[in-house]
């Protein structure tokens, strides 16, 4: 497995900023670093370099990126979850829940010039303002979106083999969990893709690298996924097995992923509805494949064609126009940043990181292999 593993811990979706913070790291990290302050006070590019200086050293190195800005970073966790730094601003604000013996609150806005920003009161607040009223559209529109879903799924829903999708989803999920050992219940959730300024972006080459095995299913919404995957992590949650769930990015209700790390197998939803994950894992095995679309009744779903592809055609359009807002978002967010930079002093900040980097060292050791 790559040194490097990319996910993203919060989404846009279509019920507003979804956040799964509290799996970003291990509950039993030594270490967890909380960093507030305002747009451009450097979070980010802290939390990169911290984690190349960490790679160089040989430690696996986890980045959690941020849906907002694809190129941003969210968080990083360092090693066998030993280190965590994050973003605890808003839309994901994180407090700490075991000051002084886990968590710490590391203030980035100590170091900006403040008389700098507050000559540009008036501009700060009317681009804050304007940023979130980007967001609000986006994610009407991401609802608009959820809507046309339900509808284009009800005609799959009506049209659906229950018994058919029933037995094909019970021999499935028995033949993805078998075999593995109760090793203490370390379930995960997160997101694997996101809608973001740049699109729908994954990463997920990163989590599922070629040795894996693939349980790969399609089909459209309403023929039976969601219950196969409901069902798949009920079970594992009563195994107490080890397993991540990566959730759908437009809709976290559903899952799109589930990777068992311990038998390096993964039931991946390829329909590409969203996002093709399929086409960003080039030679992957497929162990079993399952088209949910055999199990519907074509007659069914013949009759309401136009109707399907009508509600088709809104989902997208809406995911479209919410990624237009996301990226207005963005673009006024850069604007907004352009007040903060030049008021830092990111001498002094770096050499509070490399003092940090040489705590981190202490605690982390040299790392195995």
């Amino acid at each position: 497995m790559s040194k490097i593993r990319n996910f993203f811990p919060g989404g846009n979706t279509c019920y507003g900023f979804y956040s799964f913070y509290d799996y970003m790291v291990s509950p039993a990290v030594e270490r967890k670093i909380i960093l507030k302050g305002g747009p451009g006070v450097g979070k980010s590019s802290f939390m990169k370099k911290i984690g190349e200086d960490f790679l160089t050293q040989g430690h696996e190195v986890e980045y959690h990126w941020c849906s907002s800005d694809n190129e941003s970073l969210d968080g990083v966790v360092l090693g066998r979850h030993q280190i965590c730094i994050l973003d605890g601003t808003a839309p994901h604000v994180v407090d700490p829940r075991f000051p002084g013996a886990v968590d710490e609150i590391i203030n980035l806005g100590d170091y900006w010039r403040q008389k700098s920003i507050r000559k540009n009161r008036p501009a700060v607040i009317e681009l804050t303002q304007t940023i979130s009223r980007c967001f609000q559209r986006a994610y009407k529109r991401l609802a608009e979106s959820k809507m046309a879903w339900e509808e284009w799924e009800s005609y799959y829903q009506e049209a659906r083999d229950n018994e058919a999708a029933n037995r094909n989803t019970l021999a499935l999920a028995r033949d993805f969990v078998s075999g593995l050992d109760d090793g203490g219940q370390k379930i995960r959730h997160l997101f694997a893709a996101a809608i973001t300024p740049g699109g729908v972006v994954s990463k997920i080459d990163s989590l599922i690298d070629s040795g894996y095995s693939l349980f790969a299913v399609k089909g459209n919404p309403g023929s039976g996924i969601k219950e196969l995957f409901s069902y798949t992590w009920q079970t594992l949650n009563l195994s107490a097995a080890e397993a991540e769930i990566y959730h759908n990015p437009f809709d976290p209700d559903n899952i799109d992923i589930i990777v068992l790390p311990s038998s390096r197998s993964a039931l991946l939803d390829v329909s590409g509805h969203l996002f093709d994950y399929a086409a960003s894992l080039p030679g992957s095995k497929h162990r079993r494949f399952l088209d949910f679309d055999q199990l519907v009744r074509k007659s069914a779903v013949d009759t309401p064609e136009q109707r399907i592809i009508s509600a088709r055609e809104r989902f997208h359009s809406g995911i479209q126009d919410a990624i237009g807002f996301i990226r207005q978002a963005k673009e006024y967010h850069d604007e907004l940043e352009s007040y903060y930079v030049p008021a830092m002093d990111f001498d002094a900040m770096e050499a509070m990181r490399q003092e940090l980097c040489q705590q981190f060292t202490q605690i982390m050791g040299r790392p195995n292999g």
